[in-house]
């Protein structure tokens, strides 16, 4: 083999390494395939996140509407309530509402002593929704300190929401949210036996 040979091809080498090198074709090709997935990742991401914030501010509302409207009754009854529960139903439209959980709890301190607290109402009259257990009459239900006077009243409402990943749920573990709102009633208490509100757990 020459070395003219040898040279000539040295030569043709090395245009074709300068030709590659200044060959940007199919350059914007790569790049998208490099970029598309981290794009496509952020996407979901920026929907599941989305939904997650909007149903947790409507699970949120709902609880505290519920409150805020059992605790404006005087009186309440079973009917009364599964209205209230009707209207949660379109609060929390266009989301499930089967994934949600709600439970009236009416807690009354003793007339002489306000750190003893028991729900002072039956279950009758008080259904609970997507069936939340509730505690039952005379149970021992913990306030925060000064919550209550001695004989007062508050209506405690506890929720639980079921949220399930819309996309990504192989990847992101379903999670159960829970709430509380507790409001004083507007009159003296809420009647939920038709005993004015006169308790025999005391």
């Amino acid at each position: 083999m020459s070395s003219k040979f040898i040279r000539r091809k040295a030569v043709g080498i090395r245009y074709f390494a300068r030709d590659l090198k200044n060959n940007v074709a199919g350059l914007a090709a790569v790049e998208f395939g490099l970029i598309a997935p981290i794009m496509l990742i952020m996407l979901i991401g920026t929907i599941e996140v989305s939904r997650a914030i909007s149903m947790d501010r409507r699970f949120g509302l709902a609880t505290a509407m519920v409150g805020d409207l059992v605790a404006r009754e005087e009186d309440m009854t079973a009917d009364n309530l599964n209205a209230i529960y009707g209207i949660v139903e379109h609060v929390m439209e266009p989301y499930e509402s089967s994934a949600l959980k709600i439970s009236v709890v009416p807690v009354k301190a003793a007339s002489d002593d306000k750190t003893n607290t028991k729900v002072y109402a039956g279950t009758a009259n008080r259904p609970s929704y997507n069936g939340m257990s509730a505690p039952g009459t005379c149970s021992g239900y913990g306030l925060t300190a000064g919550l209550v006077d001695q004989g007062e009243s508050v209506i405690v409402v506890e929720s639980s929401y079921d949220y399930t990943p819309l996309i990504v749920n192989d990847f992101i573990a379903a999670k159960t949210w829970t709430d509380k709102s507790v409001l004083s009633p507007r009159n003296s208490c809420v009647d939920f036996d038709d005993d004015n509100c006169v308790s025999s757990c005391f």
